[in-house]
């Protein structure tokens, strides 16, 4: 089922909130029957996010998947910590490589785990103009449980020190977007419920009010990512990033071809499970977006991204 412009561009300011490098959006098309009378019979979601919410949700197999890859990354710190030279920040060298040590995460299916909202909003049918207040009023809860484990990550590397014994620094990155709240004077009551549901998780730090930076809270930090590590990296040697979007990691991509994206992936190619990690979100993100309103079309095209990166 193709989708229409408007509903694109609603999902824009939807998701962008909610994912993971946040900034990307679903294309529509039927993942269940709608329900009756909603939505001029039309859903927010994909094709096949049920399915992929229900993966998240219940499966042992994104279990095993996110705890092997947290284990590898905090084999991955260690090293980096003992290495000078290391950097997870591409446009970070020299004297910079002397500053004290710091891993930037994303937020949302990275640390936060947001498969319980998706389920009810797929459950309901949710329509695209419904989005930003149900996903304002699920971060207001302040209950997303952690990726699993992020917890076991997060409290072993904060422990960890660099060869001078300075400790690692964590700095949240989200896309997590400021907005006004009725009856909430804050300037950014996500800030507020985003720090909350990680203090609630053991998560907090006597720093972690600025080492959490939303979408929107300065006004160059938009949608892409680059300016706030540019910030951190002013600071600090970014020795590992960890998220679950492309964009997390590289600029310009979240608009990007899937061919596009496949070289900018390649382009990096030592990077990934060294100094970049990068943990399973089927349920959303820019890959989605990549494929564009026909998800028919796409699952019947050969795919475009590379077998093997070129090398040399």
């Amino acid at each position: 089922m193709r989708s229409s412009c408007l509903l694109r561009a609603a999902l824009t300011l939807a998701i962008a909130a909610c994912a993971a490098g946040c900034a990307t959006q679903p294309p529509t098309a039927a993942s269940a029957p709608p329900v009756p009378g909603r939505c001029g019979g039309e859903p927010i979601f994909a094709a096949g996010a049920d399915r992929a919410t229900l993966w998240v949700r219940n499966s042992s197999e994104f279990r095993a998947a996110s705890e092997t890859i947290y284990r590898a990354a905090l084999e991955a710190l260690a090293a980096g910590l003992a290495d000078p030279t290391w950097t997870a920040e591409p446009s970070q060298a020299g004297a910079s490589l002397a500053l004290p040590p710091a891993v930037v995460m994303d937020v949302d299916e990275t640390v936060l785990d947001n498969a319980e909202p998706q389920a009810e909003m797929l459950l309901k049918g949710l329509c695209f103009e419904e989005f930003p207040k149900a996903w304002d009023d699920w971060l207001a809860k302040r209950s997303a449980p952690a990726v699993p484990g992020a917890s076991e990550f997060i409290r072993a590397a904060r422990l960890m020190s660099d060869s001078s014994g300075r400790q690692v620094r964590i700095f949240f990155i989200t896309n997590r977007e400021c907005a006004p709240r009725d009856g909430n004077p804050a300037a950014c009551p996500q800030h507020d419920d985003t720090r909350a549901n990680l203090e609630s998780l053991g998560f907090g730090s006597p720093t972690l009010a600025d080492d959490l930076m939303l979408r929107g809270e300065r006004p160059e930090w938009d949608g892409e990512k680059l300016a706030r590590r540019a910030q951190i990296a002013n600071g600090y040697r970014i020795v590992l990033n960890v998220g679950d979007d492309l964009a997390d990691f590289l600029p310009g991509v979240r608009r990007a071809s899937v061919a596009e994206r496949d070289a900018a992936r390649c382009a990096r190619a030592a990077w990934w499970g060294r100094q970049w990690f990068l943990l399973p979100n089927p349920m959303y993100g820019s890959w989605l977006v990549a494929l564009g309103d026909d998800l028919d079309a796409a699952l019947a095209d050969p795919p475009s991204i590379l077998q093997d990166c070129p090398r040399g």
